[in-house]
């Protein structure tokens, strides 16, 4: 015999054409099959009757005064095949035959078998005739009205030809002492089957009236479990198809209860990696602003390492209204806040450059006077210490003239000339470049660089960004490990070049005015070299992100669109 096993519950469809949404989960969800259960509780039940009711009987066969050994060997031989057949239908349904399918024939035994012990022990006078309404019983708890009916149509029908038989008699078995069907009259014979055909009716129609029940109580329970398949199926289409990520958590605040594969994507982890742990280890900072919105939170962003997520949160509450945990609604921002960052340096300096090409031609004209003026003086006879002075005059008149020019090549460049070109071949040609220059003499340069990275831009332009970022990148280094390392390669739709040094690094107070105009950290260096390079790569339609940590170095990565 088997136990409690599981089955698919079975669709009910009011339109064949129009699946319904719980149907894939209807079809897929096992539950436990309350037929399958009463076939196997049925097996059990007709073995122990058996066992007990002929145990019984042949235990008084034993020990009458006249035993016959005949009819305990008959009714030997129907226990046998009673287990034989108990054992047959438990390995079909362990075998995973439908249930309906082993039940029709095991209602078939039982009516064999009851109508081949009443035979053997009187037919209608015998004592185990109410074996059929136990037939009856189980048919109708099993196969509803149908089974209840069939059975008991079956049972009358046996009972009255074995009755006959064993009247007649037809053939003559060895009974029980005290049992002679054959001696009764006519009348007593007929007294007697309608009596026992009675009990069979009545069972029968209490039988039929509990099978409807039971069918009924069926076909509402498979309707009640196909409507919460529905809502359960529907409920986890939707957080399913939401495109940003969703997390439940406790009541206290501090336990991941569920998360959506959206916010496991977003958050980088596994599922299994976070539900059942601490928020604070999915989303850090999380508690803390909760607590500081007093269990709700309205757009705030979370800074989760290199991610920047927006979160909302909300309590989650049930049907009486009870704030049972809360509802993380959250979204990565990081690119967003990215591109936001770029539009607010790119908006800082437009209005910077404007402002300095105004002033920059301001003042190369009273510059060109007073540059004028000095050679003049300088042709004139004068003193040493005069001439020291004029020279050192002229010479920051220079400075300041290169200052300016810089200056207006930063608010007013050349116009683009965009060609097409392989980038990887700019890159390596720059790289040998600078191993070739005294100022890189102390830096140890390598490069890993793909090839093609086909683009389509102003070449010069982009060398000279590329020799600025390498400037840059052994002046740090020289502070550092002396080393700069250059990467090309394409990703995706963009070609990145990258170049990381190990210098001192940039502090983080620093680092979000790098590309101001006039901001240096050198000595003797004019603060535009960074700010062009950002107007350039923002030109060609690209971006140029830093990442920098004190005490290990700065990577500078340039990414430009790859042309198709």
């Amino acid at each position: 015999m088997r136990g409690t096993t599981s089955v698919p519950v079975p669709v009910i469809r009011t339109d064949p054409a129009t699946p319904s949404p719980g149907d894939s989960l209807v079809g897929t969800l096992a539950v436990p099959s309350d037929i399958r259960r009463r076939v196997s509780r049925l097996l059990l039940l007709r073995t122990l009757v058996i066992t007990v009711v002929l145990g019984l009987s042949m235990w008084l066969l034993t020990a009458s005064v006249h035993p016959v050994d005949g009819a305990m060997w008959v009714q030997s031989l129907i226990i046998a095949a009673t287990y034989l057949s108990s054992i047959v239908f438990g390995v079909l349904l362990r075998r995973g035959v439908a249930p309906r399918a082993v039940a029709a024939p095991m209602h078939a035994v039982d009516v064999a078998v009851t109508s081949l012990l009443v035979y053997v022990t009187g037919g209608a006078q015998s004592p185990y005739a109410f074996l059929f309404a136990l037939s009856i019983v189980s048919a109708g708890a099993i196969s509803y009205r149908r089974g209840a009916m069939g059975v008991t149509i079956a049972s009358l029908i046996a009972l009255l030809a074995v009755s006959l038989a064993a009247w007649g008699p037809l053939v003559r078995v060895p009974l029980p002492s005290g049992l002679a069907p054959w001696e009764q009259t006519a009348f007593d014979f007929a007294r007697t089957i309608g009596i026992q055909a009675a009990a069979l009716v009545g069972v029968g129609a209490l039988a039929f009236i509990f099978g409807d029940q039971l069918q009924r109580g069926a076909e509402t329970l498979a309707t009640t479990r196909k409507a919460a398949a529905d809502l359960y199926n529907l409920h986890q289409d939707i957080v399913r198809s939401l495109a940003s990520g969703l997390i439940t958590i406790s009541a206290d605040g501090s336990t991941v209860l569920t998360v959506n594969q959206v916010g496991a994507d977003i958050l980088r982890k596994p599922v299994r990696e976070i539900v059942g742990r601490s928020i604070e280890g999915a989303m850090p900072g999380l508690s803390a602003a909760i607590a500081h919105g007093k269990g709700e939170l309205r757009r705030a962003d979370i800074v989760c390492g290199e991610l920047t997520v927006g979160v909302t949160v909300s309590p989650l509450r049930d049907v009486r209204d009870v704030v049972i945990g809360r509802i993380v609604n959250f979204q990565d921002l990081t690119e967003l806040r990215r591109l936001e960052q770029h539009m607010r340096r790119a908006e800082r300096l437009a209005t910077v450059g404007q402002l300095a090409a105004g002033i920059a031609h301001e003042i190369r004209n009273p510059l060109a006077s007073i540059s004028g003026s000095i050679e003049l003086l300088r042709q004139t006879p004068i003193s040493d210490d005069d001439r020291v002075l004029m020279n050192i005059v002229h010479r920051e008149v220079q400075r300041l003239n290169e200052l300016i020019g810089d200056l207006l090549d930063y608010a007013n460049p050349r116009p683009s000339q965009h060609v097409d070109f392989d980038a990887g071949v700019m890159v390596r040609e720059t790289i040998a470049v600078a191993r070739g220059d005294q100022a890189f003499a102390a830096v140890e340069l390598a490069s890993d660089v793909d090839e093609p990275l086909a683009i389509h831009a102003d070449a010069s332009k982009l060398r000279q960004v590329l020799w600025n970022l390498l400037r840059n990148a052994a002046d740090a280094a020289m502070g550092g490990g002396k080393h700069v390392r250059v990467d090309a390669r394409a990703e995706g739709a963009n070609v990145v070049i990258t170049v990381i040094d190990d210098g001192p690094g940039i502090p983080a107070e620093q680092l979000a005015r790098i590309f101001d105009p006039f901001f240096t950290t050198k000595k003797k260096g004019t603060g535009l070299g960074l700010a062009t390079c950002h107007a350039v790569i923002a030109e060609h339609g690209g971006r140029i992100d830093v990442d920098s940590t004190v005490g290990t170095g700065t990577k500078m990565a340039v990414s430009l669109p790859a042309r198709r």
